[in-house]
């Protein structure tokens, strides 16, 4: 197939369709669809899990970017097919938004699937394209009124038209190609008829969700909510108590991934309770987070399982990065441990049901499947690439002497440069406290931070905790 060089301009605009198109979809529950959704002509599609992409078509050659700009690199069928529809229909031309997907035999498609596909030359025949809007066709922005209109001209440019003769007269035959066919759609002449499909496809099928389209142009995503019981690891509170929880679950060796936050759903007698309660059981953490206010939330002893439902689970964000959490480790003397950064996911629409007081915080009550058997998380690109160098930010080095003793206090912050990686904290503070008289000659100490003046105020508190009177600066990069 011929080839297309990819430009500038090209990226931008497939940043542009996620961040203004389809990034602004209205989130609708399914239980809520007459509540939520109003209109009187409806296109409705069936969402599919899989890799948003801006394929791209000009003069026989065709390439595929995602949200962040990036090309899909590889021979792949579905994007020979696709090049081969525009040049049977004539196209010179065109940017087409399709959902880059695996197909099944059984099941519904995963996104986690995509990229194994994509890194296993043997799977790349398992992927497929699913074009479901036009963004320009011959040079021109495709314009339409209703979706109906861009979901008849997608019919017509992914079909594959014979013309055969019986008894005189011509027949047109339709078939499309499985490697490149338009999302499944559906038209609804009610808000009753939507509610009906979204039970069919989703109830009964098992489809992740529905798009719906009204005749105002406005889009809806309506998914079902999902139940989680997890275990609150930490809280920040207001005047009328919890402001919101951390929440983890747990990985069969018992390590806690901490994944969601919130507090809807509570009332002010549960949020005061539940401060109360939380307040009693402070532990120490390495790993240090604040909430919108750059307020540290406070950690705790897991103890509190709390039932919670969630209306959509992320493995890959808008940007097209894949989603990471905080992997922790609890030690009942040391408090919690951070253990790095995991692929992971992030919530939306989080509501808390209840307390789960028959429920303990085990690796069978809060397990991490019940997050990956909703969203297959997916696993971080280019985890064995080259890691940019830490920057050292600040080095104070203490020193004391008593007669024949000797101590020393040595203080430092590094900036990774590595967050973007989604396996390393932004920042880290390190403290080594050495003695000479004493039996364990030295102790350390670390926190891990996403912001830059967090870490700087633990480093201030830490040197005002533990450098008193006699002690002498012998080193300093400040």
């Amino acid at each position: 197939m011929a080839t297309m060089e990819v430009t500038q301009d090209m990226r931008q605009k497939a940043i542009d369709y996620k961040k203004n198109i389809a990034g602004k979809f209205m989130l609708v529950e399914g239980a809520k669809i007459k509540a939520r959704i109003s209109g009187e002509q409806f296109c409705v599609t069936r969402k599919i899990d899989g890799h948003l992409q801006c394929v791209f078509y000009r003069d026989g050659a065709a390439v595929m970017l995602n949200s962040q700009g990036k090309e899909r690199a590889g021979e792949l069928k579905c994007l020979d097919i696709f090049a081969a529809f525009m040049g049977k229909k004539g196209v010179k031309s065109a940017i087409i938004a399709a959902e880059l997907y695996v197909l099944r035999e059984g099941g519904r498609p995963r996104c986690g699937d995509v990229q194994s596909a994509l890194a296993d030359a043997a799977k790349r025949d398992t992927l497929a394209l699913a074009p479901f809007d036009i963004i320009e066709l011959d040079g021109q922005p495709f314009v339409a009124a209703h979706y109906d209109e861009v979901y008849a001209k997608l019919t017509e440019l992914f079909s594959l038209v014979s013309v055969t003769e019986n008894d005189g007269r011509k027949l047109k035959m339709t078939k499309s190609s499985s490697f490149c066919c338009p999302v499944e759609m559906r038209t609804a002449a009610s808000v009753d008829e939507v509610q009906q499909i979204y039970e069919e496809w989703v109830e009964g099928e098992g489809a992740e969700g529905i798009v719906v389209h009204n005749e105002n142009r406005l889009i809806s995503k309506v998914k079902p909510r999902h139940s989680i019981d997890a275990v609150v690891v930490g809280y920040s509170t207001t005047e009328r108590g919890i402001r919101d929880v951390l929440m983890a679950v747990r990985h069969e060796d018992g390590a806690y991934q901490m994944f969601g936050h919130g507090s809807t759903g509570m009332t002010d007698e549960q949020r005061a309770e539940l401060a109360e309660r939380l307040s009693a059981k402070h532990v120490e953490s390495q790993y240090i987070l604040s909430d919108s206010r750059g307020i540290a939330y406070q950690m705790v002893v897991p103890e509190v399982v709390l039932e919670m439902s969630v209306l959509e689970l992320v493995a890959r964000g808008n940007d097209d990065k894949v989603k990471t959490n905080p992997l922790l480790a609890y030690d009942e003397a040391k408090g919690w441990i951070m253990q790095g950064m995991v692929p992971g996911v992030s919530t939306q629409g989080i509501t808390f049901d209840r307390e789960r007081t028959d429920k303990q915080p085990t690796v069978t009550d809060v397990r991490l499947s019940q997050l990956t058997d909703i969203c297959p998380f997916e696993e971080q690109e280019g985890a064995t690439g080259e890691l940019q160098p830490s920057t050292l930010l600040e080095r104070r080095v203490f020193k004391k002497v008593s007669g024949a003793k000797v101590m020393l206090h040595k203080f430092l912050i590094w900036k990774t440069n590595k967050e973007a990686t989604g396996r390393y904290p932004a920042y880290i503070f390190y403290h080594t406290d050495y003695s000479s008289a004493r039996k364990e000659l030295i102790k350390r100490d670390m926190a891990f931070s996403s912001d830059e003046q967090q870490i700087r105020d633990i480093l201030a508190a830490e040197i005002a905790d533990n450098i008193k009177k006699g002690w002498e600066e012998v080193q300093s990069n400040t």
